[in-house]
């Protein structure tokens, strides 16, 4: 009898498209392409319409998985039981060789983590976003991390700023957490000649109906206020005082869009900024751009915007948040300010738009950089792990997981 492929359910909780949920469409399209059978559980909404679509037609499986965090009248531990029968229901109708569940943020996904804990499926968490002011976790949620992590569970973090904060939180040691980075597609990480980004760059140009004489200052990232595109906005007006021809082009969607227009409107430079809401076109983006900046409050580790910047060879200014520092060294790959600080922020980009030759020279630094934290990198690492624990259950005794595994060849 054939052995039927090994089957990934990948799992996590957003309600909005992003970069976290990017990753998450790109692992599953790896997980695919070697050959696993992969599904993907995660919430039905307006908001992840598209990103459906993107991975049923990647050839993934989708399931509706109703375990968004919302504002719940049920106390304590009890908010999280619908959550955890909706998640155990689906984990024994598919009986997975592996769950991937990847979470925003550490307090997500609590009644997920627990199913298949309970289940004793093998599990890798991803950790994205700590934050170093995070509440402490109650006992008791504490003990039943490390009660789950013991139950064939491999924890992985995306910076080693994370593993120190995830192991404040959690009370675990950092050796027991994984660092994997995250890595820019390989398309974006290919040479670019200078003919090809002349022809992306007027490309854009024309879309955006721009004079050829325009710099572009390009920004990704979901609006709100995470990313930091407020502290951009009291920037720009002196900015384009001292370069008129400067344009910005922000990418992505999200709740802050309104707040940014507002205060965009205030400052009178409103025709200075276009929002471009979602796109899937993001390296070609990058490629027409002149200068990236990434003004991020905080993020989990480098932000795969950032990887993509780096591998497309474009200059870039960023904030010094949270593993950002990991990756760009100040002045050898990049401009690096001080988070939330406008005044440094300002002060970079002016002293960028001034050389440009010192920023290409850093920007080739970044690139080569960049080939350390590919795609191709990050989903092998991913794939060895799913392996390892997927023939550590076919191997261990188990107590509830023949309940999913009466069908195994």
């Amino acid at each position: 009898m054939e052995s039927r492929p090994n089957k990934l359910l990948v799992i996590f909780p957003s309600i909005l498209r992003g970069g976290v949920e990017q990753y998450n469409l790109t692992a599953a399209c790896g997980a695919v392409k070697h050959g696993w059978d992969v599904h993907a559980a995660f919430p039905n909404v307006d908001g992840t319409t598209s990103l459906i679509q993107d991975f049923v037609e990647s050839g993934v499986t989708y399931h509706t998985l109703s375990i968004a965090e919302d504002k719940s009248w049920l106390p304590g531990l009890a908010r999280h039981i619908p959550r955890f029968f909706r998640t155990l229901r689906l984990l024994m109708v598919l009986k997975p060789d592996v769950v991937q569940i990847t979470l925003p943020a550490p307090e997500y996904c609590f009644a997920s983590i627990l199913a298949c804990g309970l289940l004793k499926i093998p599990t890798v968490v991803r950790f994205g976003l700590v934050l170093p002011l995070e509440i402490p976790v109650n006992r008791w949620r504490v003990k039943l991390y490390n009660w789950v992590r013991t139950r064939q569970q491999q924890w992985v973090v995306i910076s080693q700023n994370n593993r120190r904060l995830l192991s404040n939180l959690f009370q675990i040691p950092e050796s027991e957490l994984t660092c994997i980075y995250n890595g820019a597609s390989s398309d974006t990480c290919l040479p670019v000649s200078h003919t090809q980004k002349q022809i992306s760059r007027q490309q854009i140009l024309n879309e955006l109906h721009l004079p050829d004489t325009t710099t572009l200052l390009i920004t990704v990232g979901r609006l709100n206020f995470q990313k930091g595109h407020c502290d951009l906005i009291s920037a720009i007006p002196h900015i384009i005082r001292d370069f008129p021809d400067v344009r910005f082009v922000w990418v992505g969607d999200g709740d802050l869009r309104e707040t940014l227009e507002s205060q965009l409107n205030e400052y009178q430079v409103t025709d200075k900024v276009l929002f471009l809401g979602y796109r899937s076109d993001v390296s070609r983006l990058l490629q027409a751009a002149d200068l990236f900046v990434f003004p991020t409050h905080f993020e989990g580790g480098q932000s795969f915007a950032i990887a993509e910047a780096m591998a497309s060879g474009l200059p870039i200014i960023t904030s010094d948040a949270s593993g950002i520092p990991e990756v760009i060294h100040h002045q050898a790959h990049g401009l690096v300010f001080r988070t939330g600080d406008s005044c440094d922020l300002l002060e970079s980009v002016r002293w960028a738009l001034a050389h440009p030759g010192e920023m290409k020279h850093m920007a080739n630094n970044a690139y080569e950089r960049a080939q350390e934290f590919t795609e191709e990198k990050m989903l092998q690492n991913y794939i060895e792990i799913w392996q390892t624990l997927s023939l550590q259950s076919h191997r261990s005794p188990q107590t509830l997981l023949p309940l999913l595994n009466t069908d195994r060849a």
